[in-house]
This record gives C-alpha cells, structure tokens and sequence, in this order.
C-alpha cells in the first residue's frame, strides 16, 4: 500500500530517497535538539516553514502541469504529490508535538481559541483524515470519495497560512509563500471555468 510512483525508475529516482530528501531536515532538526544547537523557538520556526514550504509544493503541481505540459519538473512533481503533502503532515505533527511539550497544559488551553493557534488546529484536525489516506490502498477503497476528503486541504493550506500570519502577525513571510499558490491555483480554476462554460 505505497503512495503511488509505481514506475520503473533508476535507484535514485525511487520513492525511497525522495522519503530521505524530505525527512532529513527533520533528522537535522532532532540532532540539534539533542546537541543544544537547536532551542524551541529555532525549532517552532523551522518546522513550519518546512511544513508549509512542502504543502506549496504538494498544491503547485497540478496547475503546473496545466501551465507547463511538456516540462519535465511539474510531472514529478506531481507523480510525487501526495509524499510532499504527507512530508507537510509529518513536519506539522513535529510543530505541534514541540509544542504540547514545551507550553503548559493551561497555557495551550487558554490560548486555543486565538485566531493564530484556532486556524492551526483546525488546519491540523483536516490533515489528520487527509493523511491516513494518502495510500494507494485508500484510494482505491475510498473511490470518489477519496477526491473530496483531499479537497479539504484547500482550507487546510489557507487556515495553515493564516496561522503563520496571525501567530506572531508574520504577514509578509506568510504572503510571500501564499501567492505562488494563489496564482498558481487561479490559473488552474481560471482554465477549469472557462473550459467548462463553452
């Protein structure tokens, strides 16, 4: 029950070293942790932006296939999708569980309904679904259905950015990662309405 890439690629073209490129920063991040050279706050920062970086990528690549049909790059990327959205999952979890470990249980519950943690906890509560059928195997058993429980994640990636905005109002990093998504997916929408309307 992989997550798709069912090719016969070269070795380093395989799923495998691409699950290695996206969890390396990780690795990184949890040795530096160990070694002090990482503190919470460097971690909450990085974790995040890798979370979201990976989503952009995991959004980018069906508009960029419609935009560049005969590059190479966007249909990787898009053979590849659902591991960078996975990726963006794990690198949440990661942020979210420094979290729980790091802030007071009364203090996590006293600021649960401010916009910038309210947006990443829902943000959070779609991608759990999102993930667990990620798989090949649920795609298949999910038929239909599969595709509307991934177009939450929609929602997922605006409540993420959200988040990134109004945690500690970091608007300009935020839109600065938002807008290739936003002119990336209006082309898309763009194409699908006017293709449907002749």
């Amino acid at each position: 029950m992989g997550l798709g890439n069912k090719l016969n690629l070269p070795w380093w073209r395989s799923k495998y070293i691409l699950w290695a490129f996206l969890m390396l920063p990780g690795l990184m991040f949890t040795i530096g942790l160990m070694n002090g050279r990482m503190d919470y706050e460097k971690l909450m920062h990085a974790t995040g932006e890798f979370s979201a970086r990976f989503l952009i990528f995991s959004l980018i690549a069906t508009p960029l296939i419609m935009l560049l049909p005969k590059y190479k790059f966007p249909k990787w990327l898009n053979r590849n999708k659902r591991y960078f959205g996975v990726a963006a999952f794990a690198y949440g979890l990661y942020h979210t569980i420094a979290y729980l470990v790091e802030v007071p249980t009364n203090q996590v519950m006293g600021e649960f309904f401010e916009v910038g943690l309210l947006t990443a906890w829902i943000a959070f509560a779609i991608w759990v679904p999102m993930t667990i059928t990620s798989t090949d195997g649920w795609v298949k058993r999910l038929k239909a259905t599969w595709k509307k429980i991934h177009n939450w994640g929609y929602l997922a990636a605006l409540l993420v950015f959200l988040h990134w905005a109004f945690i500690h109002y970091h608007w300009k990093p935020a839109l600065v990662h938002a807008i290739p998504v936003l002119l990336l997916q209006g082309y898309r929408w763009g194409n699908v309405f006017f293709a449907s309307s002749r």
